[in-house]
Parts: structure tokens; C-alpha cells; sequence
């Protein structure tokens, strides 16, 4: 590759389903432009503006012999689409995921409409145009104030909506800001970045859900989490909470052991505390 590299490492991959039954060893190699499975005898290029879909999951029946997860990515060359399936376990599969998401769409331009619902209320927000930006937890558009933190997402579905005149689809994802539940209503101008802007949201959505299920909490576990993202990390919540210091660090302790909570600065909660807080706050309101 001419180009810089900024993802190189060794794992097993078939890089292509149409012509390898079982994987082979080699090195995944990824520029801005396009990612190379390379072996010893044999290389395959795969250029990022031909990718439609990328997925990043337990690998399926016929694949399970061979990997326990997997990454794969579906593309276009010349014509003919292809489906190649790499190793995916492992925190550098993981930046690599991210990496590919970042290259397909960083930059892109989006429309947005933020917030198109305070609560149950539809606003009168116009939609503004940016550049979209994705991250491990956020989605943002840039030249904007719109951004969506994933973990603090309850729902997102595709929509119909008139924007510039004609009736398009748009992806509507429902989330907590700080001020409570809101909307935000985003559409691409390609149909495979909306579809890949789509997966990306799922595929973090759903790792942070299922990091979630592992964890157990008890009421009052959950009741001190949301008072954490409703007070603020300078609020007293022995106070807020009613109990007294000794309990109080007793139930911060667990929280931060169960990676919930951090303390810096003040109490905040981590990124799989906000998805908690997100799936149990309108029990707690009730």
C-alpha cells in the first residue's frame, strides 16, 4: 500500500466467501482508502467506497468452527459484491471495527434536525446541514450543537419525512440529553452511508446492552444512578438519596467496581452507567 497505514495487525480471515471455505492466516492492513487481507501467497484489496455493510458479531452456525466472533464486511469491486470474514475477537478488532466506521463515514454530510422531540413534544427545529462525526460513544455532526451519546439511547427506527421538498427516509433515534428524553431525526444524502450510519448506531447500541445484561442491580443500585445523571457530579447525594456518608460510599464503591461509576472530579457515571440509566429511568419515575 502506498498510502499510510493506520490499522496492521495478524489474524485468521476468509477473504472472500465465494472462493475460501475455511480461513487462512494472514494480515489486515487498513488505509483511509481501502483494506488489504494479505497472506503469503495471496492478497485482497478492499476499497472503502465500496462497502455496504459492516458487521461485527457472534459468528454464525456455519462459521462457528473456525471463529468465535466475527467481523464482516460486505462490498462492492468492480461490479460484483463479495463478503470477506475476519477474526473478531479482541480489543484491536474492536479499535479496527471503529476505525472502518470512522473511514466510511467521517465527513460525510448529514441533515439533521435536533431536537425533533422534547419528550412526547414535536419541536419546530428546522433541519441543519453538517459533517458527520462518529466516535466509539457519540455520534455528532460538526457545524452543529446535535450529538448523541449511544449509551444513553432507548430507541431508534427508520422514518419517512419531507425534507428539501420530497418525502425521504431518515433515521429517528431517540435518546437522553440533560435535560430528559429527546429526538433527533438525521438523514445522509447516499443510501449506504444512511444504511451504514444505521448498523454503526445498532452494532454499539447492542455491545453496550449486552456488557449491560451482565451486570446486576439492585434498587437502590439503580435509584443512586439516576440520581448521579439528574444531580450533577457536584450534588450531595447523600442528601438526594437520604442515607448517610458510610452507606453512601458503600453503594458508590459497588457501583464503581461494577464499572458504573467513576470517581474524578466528582461522581460521573461511565458510559455502561448512562445505558443504565437510560433503560431503568422511567421505572424510577413512574
Amino acid at each position: 500500500m502506498s498510502e499510510s497505514a493506520i490499522a496492521d495487525f495478524v489474524t485468521s480471515f476468509i477473504p472472500d466467501t465465494a472462493t475460501h471455505a475455511e480461513p487462512v492466516r494472514g494480515r489486515v492492513v487498513m488505509s483511509k482508502r481501502r483494506i488489504v487481507l494479505a497472506t503469503d501467497s495471496d492478497r485482497v484489496t478492499i476499497p472503502l467506497e465500496g462497502v455496504f455493510d459492516v458487521q461485527h458479531d457472534t459468528a454464525p452456525g456455519d462459521l462457528a468452527e473456525f471463529f468465535d466472533d466475527t467481523v464482516t464486511v460486505a462490498y462492492e469491486r468492480d461490479g460484483e459484491r463479495h463478503v470477506a470474514v475476519i477474526e473478531g475477537a479482541g480489543d484491536t478488532v474492536e479499535r479496527f471495527v471503529i476505525l472502518v466506521f470512522k473511514g466510511l463515514l467521517n465527513g460525510s454530510k448529514v441533515h439533521v434536525k435536533h431536537p425533533a422531540r422534547r419528550g412526547g413534544r414535536v419541536t419546530d427545529r428546522p433541519f441543519e446541514s453538517g459533517a458527520l462525526s462518529v466516535s466509539p460513544g457519540t455520534v455528532g455532526i460538526r457545524g452543529t450543537d446535535a450529538a448523541i451519546d449511544i449509551s444513553t439511547v432507548t430507541h431508534f427506527e427508520r422514518v419517512e419525512r419531507e425534507l428539501g421538498g420530497t418525502t425521504r427516509p431518515l433515521l429517528s433515534v431517540r435518546h437522553m440529553d440533560s435535560t430528559g428524553a429527546v429526538t433527533t431525526e438525521l438523514a445522509l444524502d447516499s443510501g449506504r452511508e444512511m444504511n451504514l450510519l444505521g448498523r454503526f448506531i445498532r452494532l454499539r447500541y447492542t455491545h453496550l446492552k449486552q456488557d449491560l445484561g451482565d451486570v446486576e442491580l439492585t434498587d437502590e443500585e439503580i435509584e443512586a444512578l439516576v440520581a448521579i445523571y439528574s444531580s450533577g457530579p457536584s450534588a450531595n447525594l447523600a442528601t438526594v438519596l437520604g442515607v448517610d456518608a458510610s452507606q453512601l460510599t458503600m453503594l458508590l464503591n459497588d457501583l464503581i467496581g461494577k464499572d458504573l461509576v467513576r470517581d474524578d472530579d466528582g461522581v460521573n457515571l461511565t458510559s455502561m452507567g448512562r445505558a443504565a440509566v437510560s433503560e431503568h429511568i422511567e421505572d424510577v419515575n413512574m
